[in-house]
């Protein structure tokens, strides 16, 4: 499988096995629409598929974005715009954190999405939880923050109650 370095991050396919070549085109957003999975060693990690738009840019979907080590540290900001710098296309958010095993980290995660479209280094995000498009209102973003906390409140009070009853 190849592996490439491109703009200080590792790149490889996400599924199926690519050339050196073929990597690297569609990292430049040439090739067919394909997932590539990259990695800034201990820093981050995470998977997107890339896209030409009409305007020479490539837009992304971004699967999947971890940061490796502490969390809370502007790393994951850090990746965001390091992408955005790269391709210089749109970033969509589809189903983030399906990856993460605990219904609470989904959840808990919507919180650092939101904050990343609010501060414009994400333009969408599609997932079960919440579904935010350019246009939506500061006002329906407080709501669904408050909705946010409410789901987390439920599924921590759950988890009392099972954790009870053992």
């Amino acid at each position: 499988m190849a592996e490439i370095e491109w703009k200080g991050i590792i790149w490889s396919p996400a599924y199926g096995n690519y050339s050196y070549k073929e990597l690297l085109t569609i990292l430049k957003g040439f090739g067919s629409m394909e997932i590539v999975a990259f990695e800034k060693p201990w820093i981050y990690k995470g998977i997107v598929s890339i896209a030409l738009n009409p305007q020479g840019g490539k837009d992304l979907t971004l699967y999947y974005l971890e940061v490796l080590g502490p969390k809370r540290r502007g790393i994951g900001r850090k990746a965001l715009q390091e992408l955005r710098e790269i391709f210089k296309g749109s970033i969509v958010v589809q189903d983030p954190g399906e990856i993460l095993c605990s219904e609470y980290s989904i959840v808990e995660s919507l919180f650092f999405w939101i904050k990343m479209f609010r501060e414009g280094l994400i333009d969408e995000l599609d997932s079960d939880e919440v579904i935010l498009k350019q246009g939506i209102t500061e006002e329906d973003l407080q709501k669904i923050e408050s909705l946010i906390k409410m789901r987390l409140l439920k599924i921590k009070h759950e988890q009392k109650d099972t954790q009870s009853h053992r």
